[in-house]
């Protein structure tokens, strides 16, 4: 019975030492300037945990309140959730909001920060995001890879590296966010092709014909047979004006029509031509729209500064193929003074989510970009200024429940793009973005690459880096013929 009593003595001092005690911390009003901003946001009920840096802490405290209360211990100035309590916590308090103490200590001082808030949305996010990680310039490419990351944990798969495909530049991996995905992405270089991924079969593909160029930016139809491609002469340059670094614009631009079960490419005079440069080009949700952007012809780069694209549509009948035979205009950005690009339709069909800049067509090199949403049925134009940063929002992808989208942010330091989410509800807010989680937060400052083009989806790819390499050299590609339309 001493015996007992003794252990149990033992077992409960060790356990209450084990936790520091919170009363002698003084209360501050502000909220933890922690690296990620992880305040007042709303966060997927499958997501990794959101681990954060406070920068000079020597220990951190955390206590979250909401059905349960939850606390998690730091002695460094970095917290990392363990992932089981994390997702079972995300389990339990799914469509509540929870209240977030953090206390620190930091230059010896013992501090209780302002509260913040997390509403844990039962609407989940796609399982899987693919990006592009390359160098901030864009014109390196010595070190370049596709990655697709499981955003509920932390595992990352590796769907190409240019190291082992003759150091040739890959175009970003898209996807067309149907329940079993079809993706592309064009690998350049003497043995490249566009890599057309369906139902788990790996083609190469070369886009050009004896009639239209190669296929640039663009986007597959749901069922995976069409897809909707840019034909661009793409030039960068070094920009003159002392606060813009880079520009890049298309010399010229059409669109053309892929069909990848019958092997054709159709062109349309109403999406080609000299007068007018068309560019980034979307599916509808039910495939009978594609919308695209459009100027008119300016001889560039003198005239750069002044190519101010519109939103347009066409109509195109997903059992023929066929294209419509007159363009609708959708939204006169050049009328604000405004240049649209990279336009998004979500999956429900009820919005359209684009980047809007002061001029030109690359707006990841424009400081000023900032993300519209734009309602179908309505014509209401959301600027979404909860959602902005201070710095370039662009290249961006919708879940395919349309309930949460991911884009390209530099608001950090306006240098490197980084893979920011925020929610859309079900009458259209958007809500503030937070950063993609890491095991390790330190990874964002110690990662000296952009992360270009992000992309969601719900099934991971069948293929890596190395079946990419055996396609790239062991492979020829296929060629399509030219179909007139």
């Amino acid at each position: 019975m001493k015996k007992t009593i003794i252990i149990l003595i033992t077992a409960l001092t060790f356990f209450s030492c084990g936790k520091r005690s919170l009363q002698d911390y003084t209360d501050c009003y502000v909220q933890p300037p922690l690296f990620p901003d992880y305040t007042d946001i709303t966060l997927p009920c499958n997501i990794a945990p959101l681990n954060f840096l406070l920068e000079d802490a020597t220990t951190i405290s955390v206590i979250i309140r909401g059905k349960k209360e939850y606390r998690y211990d730091s002695h460094s100035h970095r917290l990392c959730f363990p992932i089981k309590r994390w997702k079972h916590m995300l389990a339990d308090e799914k469509g509540d909001t929870l209240s977030i103490s953090v206390y620190a200590e930091i230059s010896r001082q013992k501090i209780h920060y302002k509260d913040f808030y997390w509403y844990i949305s039962p609407d989940s996010i796609d399982r899987y995001l693919s990006y592009r990680l390359i160098e901030p310039a864009y014109e390196i490419w010595n070190m370049l890879q596709i990655c697709e990351r499981n955003v509920e944990d932390f595992n990352t798969h590796l769907l190409a590296d240019n190291n082992i495909t003759d150091h040739s530049c890959i175009n970003c991996h898209t996807s067309n966010r149907a329940a079993t995905p079809t993706t592309f992405m064009h690998v350049r270089g003497s043995k490249g092709g566009t890599v057309y991924s369906r139902d788990g079969q790996l083609r190469k593909i070369n886009t050009k014909t004896d009639r239209t160029a190669g296929a640039v930016y663009g986007e597959i139809s749901q069922d995976g047979r069409f897809g909707i491609f840019t034909t661009a002469e793409i030039i960068p340059i070094l920009h003159s004006y002392r606060t813009e670094r880079l520009e890049v614009f298309d010399k010229c631009s059409d669109l053309i029509l892929i069909d990848f079960e019958q092997g054709t490419v159709t062109d349309n005079p109403c999406i080609t031509g000299k007068e007018y440069q068309e560019t980034f080009p979307c599916f509808s949700a039910d495939n009978h729209t594609i919308y695209f952007c459009r100027a008119p012809y300016l001889p560039q780069p003198d005239s750069t500064r002044q190519m101010h694209y519109d939103l347009y549509s066409i109509s195109f009948n997903p059992q023929t193929g066929q294209l419509g035979d007159s363009i609708h205009e959708v939204f006169r950005a050049s009328s604000e003074g405004k240049s649209v690009s990279f336009p998004k339709c979500s999956p429900d069909g009820k919005h359209l989510l684009f980047s809007v800049s002061n001029y030109g067509t690359f707006p990841i090199w424009h400081p000023e970009t900032d993300l519209w949403m734009l309602e179908l049925s309505t014509g209401k134009i959301d600027k979404m200024e909860q959602t902005n940063g201070r710095y370039s929002d662009s290249y961006h992808s919708w879940s395919s429940n349309s309930h949460w989208i991911v884009f390209a942010s530099k608001r950090d330091d306006r240098v490197y793009g980084r893979p920011y989410f925020a929610h859309v509800s079900g009458d259209g807010n958007v809500s503030k973005a937070f950063l993609l989680p890491q095991e390790n937060p330190e990874m964002y400052l110690n990662t000296f690459k952009s992360y270009n083009i992000p992309e969601l989806y719900n099934t991971a790819e069948t293929y890596d880096a190395h079946e990419l390499q055996k396609l790239y050299y062991r492979k020829e590609a296929e060629n399509l013929r030219y179909k007139e339309q």
